[in-house]
């Protein structure tokens, strides 16, 4: 199993951070290999809908580029004969996405092998999808005790450290004299 991880820095959370809550919190999985992602996979380069993520640019997206790609030159190259994703009851973008990759990974006839798209229920805590988009609002609120069933451990205490730091910052801001 291959797990691409988006490379793009383009939240509040840096790249390597990500990455290293990836690997901890994959480590017991085996057989799966985390890669670091690239400017050939879903990127600014071949997918920018998905960074911008307003509703007025969604019908403009162009993802057959990133598919393509990913069918054509990726999957071969690491054997890959299906993908799986998470259903997308919250976001637009990535809901078309979904939708995108099934016709572009398993109808078009062009000189790769069609791809399975399989997608996955998401996840449920108290009848809700889990998602980012609420751990971030959470975040905001700074309400660990909610955000706690959500994620892993490992993100937990990222988050943990994050607001301590972020506290702290504050704390100096406020000692210091303008």
């Amino acid at each position: 199993m291959h797990l691409f991880l988006v490379k793009e820095d383009s939240s509040r959370f840096p790249y390597e951070d990500r990455l290293d809550l990836v690997l901890k919190g994959t480590a017991d999985i085996p057989r799966l290999t985390v890669h670091r992602g690239s400017e050939y996979i879903i990127s600014r380069a071949t997918f920018p809908c998905y960074f911008i993520k307003e509703q007025s640019v969604i019908n403009h997206c162009y993802t057959e580029i990133d598919l393509k790609i990913f069918r054509q030159y990726l999957a071969p190259a690491l054997g890959v004969t299906h993908r799986f994703v998470g259903t997308e009851p919250f976001c637009r973008v990535t809901a078309q996405y979904n939708q995108d990759m099934r016709y572009w990974l398993e109808t078009p006839p062009i000189s790769a092998p069609p791809i399975e798209l399989v997608e996955i229920e998401r996840l449920r805590y108290q009848e809700m999808p889990i998602s980012a988009s609420r751990v971030r609002q959470l975040l905001a609120k700074n309400d660990l005790t909610a955000i706690a069933p959500l994620v892993p451990a490992v993100t937990l205490h990222y988050l943990q450290s994050l607001l301590e730091h972020s506290r702290q910052d504050a704390a100096a801001r406020q000692k210091t004299p303008a």
